[in-house]
């Protein structure tokens, strides 16, 4: 897919924003390879199966996931005016209790021919989909006397239209993320600025849905034994030497609170000596069960309480795409039980693309441990 950097407001696009497009891009191709020896039936159940997840996250229901999917792996309907009035209508007849804006007026034929518009813009599929997306939010803002920006949850319409953007592209549908909603759209950012921080946002989500179905591929899982991919090799080792740096500091924070507090770390993979364990705690995020992945442990114990940080890299596809995914999850274990503790948002998994060497990705991968220490500190502190 050639990127077609122009955008649709006639600004060129941030460098770091170019550079999210591209990764939508290069993973694309990947994706694309992978599923040329999957039947359409099985990438269809994949691809509901994992809207529909998330559609659940947000309290919709069936009606909500048919209404963001096309049917098709490519719908090659123009977007016009009463098609997007077809679909407000059906979005105005979901039920309530959604965790998301309904749409309560009806559009005027100016307002549905915008918005078609901008659901034909000569951009970067991505772009598209944001500028259709942020025109749909000022539209409705307009039309119900609301301010874009105002309090609540997203629209449900814009979603909608964004979605069919991205799938007549030949791209997974928006998959919005309730721990990580889309960035405000309002009138107090200069309008460039606010596409662009708009498509960033969204370069990621695409990013994360392409991998969601890169992972739900089924095909063949490497055995324990294969060798371990060199890109995997070393950054799994700068995972661990990485977390090991910050076992100190965090000790030191930990025994000011408690002096019998300690900090210890420990890694491993799906068939090594503490494999068990770590994979256990590893399953839960994997993007393609049962793939290789490789863990690292960062266990903090203060008083009564012990905190498990797992870092995990991981082959996303089977058979294995060259793929990795670096992610981050922790578990709290107090008197009251075990519960989990880390809520990161899929968007904060990075993506390591078969083509990057680690440094590529390095800068990424460090702010996420970061943050998930920085979390996993704020709980265990808490308690």
């Amino acid at each position: 897919m050639d990127s077609q950097l122009g955008d649709t407001v006639r600004e060129p696009l941030p460098g770091r924003v170019r550079e999210d497009l591209r990764d939508v891009d290069r993973l694309r191709e990947v994706w694309a390879e992978q599923r040329h020896n999957q039947p359409p039936d099985a990438r269809r159940a994949a691809r509901r199966a994992l809207t529909h997840a998330r559609v659940l996250e947000w309290g919709g229901d069936s009606a909500l996931t048919d209404l963001l999917l096309t049917g098709a792996d490519v719908s090659g309907d123009p977007m016009t005016g009463p098609r997007v009035a077809a679909l407000a209508e059906r979005v105005a007849e979901l039920p309530e209790g959604y965790a998301l804006r309904p749409l309560r007026t009806t559009l005027s034929d100016e307002y549905t021919l915008e918005l078609s518009r901008a659901a034909a813009a000569p951009a970067h599929p991505v772009v598209r989909a944001a500028h259709t997306y942020a025109e749909c939010v000022r539209i409705l803002a307009e039309a119900s006397g609301e301010e874009p920006d105002g309090a609540g949850p997203p629209w449900v319409l814009p979603w909608v239209l964004a979605s069919h953007v991205l799938q007549r592209a030949d791209l997974p549908p928006l998959l919005l993320d309730p721990r990580t909603p889309p960035p405000g759209t309002g009138s107090g950012q200069d309008p460039a600025e606010r596409l662009a921080v708009l498509t960033a946002h969204f370069a990621r989500l695409v990013t994360g849905a392409l991998r969601g179905e890169l992972g739900r591929y089924a095909g063949a899982v490497p055995t324990a034994g294969t060798p371990v991919p060199p890109l995997a090799a070393v950054t799994r080792r700068r995972v661990l030497e990485y977390v090991r740096s910050r076992r100190g500091p965090v000790a030191l924070i930990l025994r000011a609170l408690d002096p019998r507090a300690s900090a210890t770390v420990s890694s491993g993979d799906e068939g090594g000596p503490m494999g068990a364990r770590g994979s256990r705690a590893a399953d839960r995020l994997l993007f393609t069960p049962g793939a290789a992945h490789w863990w690292t442990c960062l266990e903090l114990v203060a008083g009564e309480a012990s905190l498990s940080l797992y870092v995990v890299v991981q082959d996303v596809g089977s058979p294995p795409s060259g793929v990795l995914a670096v992610t981050a999850n922790a578990r709290l274990v107090t008197s009251e039980g075990v519960r989990e503790t880390l809520e990161m948002s899929g968007t904060d998994s990075v993506t390591v693309m078969p083509t990057d060497c680690v440094d590529d990705r390095w800068p990424q991968v460090r702010d996420l441990i970061d943050e998930a220490v920085s979390r996993s500190m704020n709980e265990l502190t808490r308690v």
